[in-house]
């Protein structure tokens, strides 16, 4: 009888926690789910202060150009090693025009590994250490690779989770050229 009871209270609480975690997700996509909703395309980019892994410090706000592609990656990331080629790319061919910043998930991540894998892809543009998960938390990255896409007004246009393909990187980066977000 007790069995039953136990068996019949994890049930009832997995149930419960299905629902949550549900309407959890729709709250996400809907854009209201408190400060998770400004993490989103249509919202202003949450600003940040951060340490390059050249020592300097990098300001989102005020940082110029014609928009900023956040790129947040790990070393160990197999996704992030591919999408790291693309942005280097993008880097070589818009990075006149706009800024690429790299963000190091560094709480899930060891900072010689990072240095290494900047160091071995030749990584050029600017990369930023989120040592404590500050700057992830405030964009919300669970996963790596993410790519969040803001315009020169600092309004988020366009957010890929997963690896981005050149094509796909180049037709947002030309989209915030033109002003078409």
């Amino acid at each position: 009888m007790i069995q039953k009871r136990v068996l019949f209270i994890l049930m009832v609480i997995s149930i419960g926690g299905f629902l949550w975690l549900a309407q959890e997700q729709q709250n996400f996509e809907r854009g209201t789910m408190g400060s998770i909703a400004h993490a989103q395309p249509g919202h202003q980019a949450p600003d940040f202060n951060a340490e390059t892994f050249t020592n300097d410090r990098f300001q989102l706000n005020g940082a110029g150009k014609n928009g900023t592609v956040l790129y947040f990656w790990t070393s160990w990331c197999p996704y992030c090693q591919a999408s790291s080629e693309a942005m280097e790319e993008a880097y070589q061919t818009y990075g006149e025009d706009i800024n690429i910043i790299g963000v190091n998930a560094g709480q899930h991540d060891r900072l010689s590994e990072a240095e290494q894998f900047i160091e071995r892809n030749e990584l050029h543009f600017t990369n930023v250490l989120d040592e404590d998960g500050a700057i992830s938390s405030a964009y919300y990255v669970p996963p790596v690779p993410t790519t969040v896409f803001i315009d020169e007004q600092g309004i988020m246009t366009y957010r890929k989770t997963g690896a981005i393909s050149s094509s796909e990187l180049t037709t947002e980066i030309q989209a915030l050229l033109k002003g078409d977000s």
